[in-house]
């Protein structure tokens, strides 16, 4: 297992060195201070969590998950002891700071064993500072070409040797290898680099926008309590005070939305032409165990989160803003029927009595109809579904002191309609309903189905709730038939 283990730090070190590979899911790094510390950050926060190394991993990691959602990002930092030129030049830093590496990746991989946290873990800050160490052997080698390489790469050899893994050893001392792979990843880096500032700015003024979902609900509350008090030549500015309101509450997220989208366009371009270039390369990755980077999905995930929150929240907005003009409307029509003489009043209130009677008329004959068919059946056991029935036949019990005013009452005409079903309708509920619902749980049992959810079913229909073992027993049904 330890073997294992440094086969996977060292494939990610080199990995990582050589393709200069930035934070997950993102194109720019972050400035992070160098002390000997272990840090995590969750895949939906913000704010880094560091311990002293000496804590060791499981500490920042469940400070980290507590302040977010998975997958973790975790990675190492150098004892602050040493600048990065003194850590590529000494061999006992370079060893300290790897098993500290170790320390993070085995944690991750073989004690919370999560994937998503292994891959962002290897591909993700620990990439990015491997990459400042790299730069800065660049420029080391400019003075002393010699001793700052055979440092570095002695330690990552050396490491593998101790460890038995040559297979290891040879990859750590090869980088010519990696050349062609290096040139792609940094041709996406360098292409991906100006959206940084952009997605920062979009980041920045969803934050402003999200921050202002108190103040337009306020607001549309406040023109509400303004309409309601209203006279009638008063009510059309009460409208365009409302109108205003609606287009103000979209004009921001319209925006913030065409940006997002165009942003994200620009990613999944980048995302696509890198793939593209490095899928010719990925067999070679996969036999050193370097890991390809995901260089995108993180910020096309948090694009994309932004832009639902802007359209759920427009779309309140808008429902908001048509309850309002309805309620409006309305008022205006009573303030209109109040100023009107009695005759003209008689004549609205009869008209709307008439439009409502005839509302009730046909809602009452559909529900007679639906009434007078047979439950449906289940395709495979021929075995009748019971709950649409049942909520039926409650709804129509329910009517019953509706249809129990004086025959002048405007729901005369529908009560005509259900006046003769009401005692059925309260029989099947009361006695049909549960025989056939205990028929079918007993030809299940004859079906050889398991009787947990049977034994759940009869233990509601024992109780009286109808309703209840209706729906357990359609789902008991279904389940049996595998639908």
């Amino acid at each position: 297992m330890r073997t294992v283990r440094l086969a996977t730090i060292v494939a990610a070190a080199l990995a990582a060195l050589a393709l200069g590979a930035t934070a997950s899911g993102c194109l720019w790094d972050r400035e992070e201070p160098l002390s000997g510390r272990i840090c995590a950050i969750p895949n939906t926060g913000v704010v880094e969590h560091c311990v002293d190394a000496s804590e060791g991993p499981a500490s920042a990691w469940s400070k980290a998950e507590a302040d977010g959602e998975l997958p973790i990002f975790m990675w190492a930092r150098w004892s602050g002891r040493v600048t990065p030129d003194e850590l590529i030049a000494s061999e006992a830093e370079l060893r300290a700071w790897f098993d500290t590496i170790d320390r993070v990746v085995s944690y991750v991989r073989d004690e919370k064993k999560h994937a998503e946290s292994l891959r962002a873990t290897l591909s993700g800050e620990l990439r990015h500072l491997l990459g400042l160490i790299r730069d800065g052997q660049k420029e080391a080698l400019q003075v002393e070409p010699l001793r700052a390489a055979d440092n570095f790469k002695q330690a990552m050899t050396d490491k593998a040797s101790i460890e038995k893994e040559p297979l290891v050893a040879a990859i750590a001392a090869d980088e010519q290898a990696m050349t062609a792979v290096q040139a792609i990843l940094d041709r996406a880096r360098d292409e991906g680099a100006p959206l940084q500032s952009r997605y920062a700015g979009a980041a920045a003024r969803f934050a402003a926008y999200r921050a202002t979902e108190a103040a337009e609900t306020a607001a549309y509350a406040a023109l509400s309590a303004q309409a309601s008090r209203s006279a009638i030549d008063e009510l059309g500015g009460a409208e365009q005070a409302v109108l205003a309101a609606a287009r103000e509450a979209s004009r921001a997220p319209s925006e913030l939305a065409a940006e997002v989208m165009t942003l994200s366009a620009e990613l999944q371009a980048i995302a696509v032409s890198f793939d593209e270039a490095i899928a010719p390369h990925e067999e070679f990755l996969a036999t050193h165990g370097a890991v390809v980077p995901d260089m995108t999905s993180g910020a096309l995930r948090s694009l994309s989160a932004m832009l639902g929150y802007a359209q759920r929240r427009v779309a309140r907005s808008d429902a908001t803003a048509t309850a309002l003009l309805g309620g409006i409307a309305l008022r205006r029509q009573a303030l209109v029927a109040l100023q009107a003489d009695e005759g003209a009043r008689e004549a609205s209130a009869r008209s709307r009595i008439r439009r409502a009677s005839e509302a009730f008329s046909e809602g009452a004959r559909a529900r007679a109809a639906a009434l007078s068919a047979a439950p449906p059946m289940s395709e495979k056991l021929g075995l009748p579904l019971l709950a649409e029935r049942c909520g039926e036949l409650l709804a129509l019990v329910q009517m019953r002191p509706l249809c129990e005013a004086a025959p002048s009452s405007w729901r005369e005409a529908g009560c005509t309609a259900l006046r003769e079903r009401f005692d059925a309708a309260e029989t099947e509920l009361r006695t049909g309903l549960p025989q056939k619902i205990a028929a079918g749980l007993a030809a299940l049992r004859e079906q050889g189905m398991a009787a947990a959810e049977l034994d759940a079913a009869q233990a509601r229909l024992d109780a009286g709730d109808v309703k209840g073992a209706a729906l357990a027993y359609d789902a008991a049904v279904r389940g049996a038939e595998g639908t």
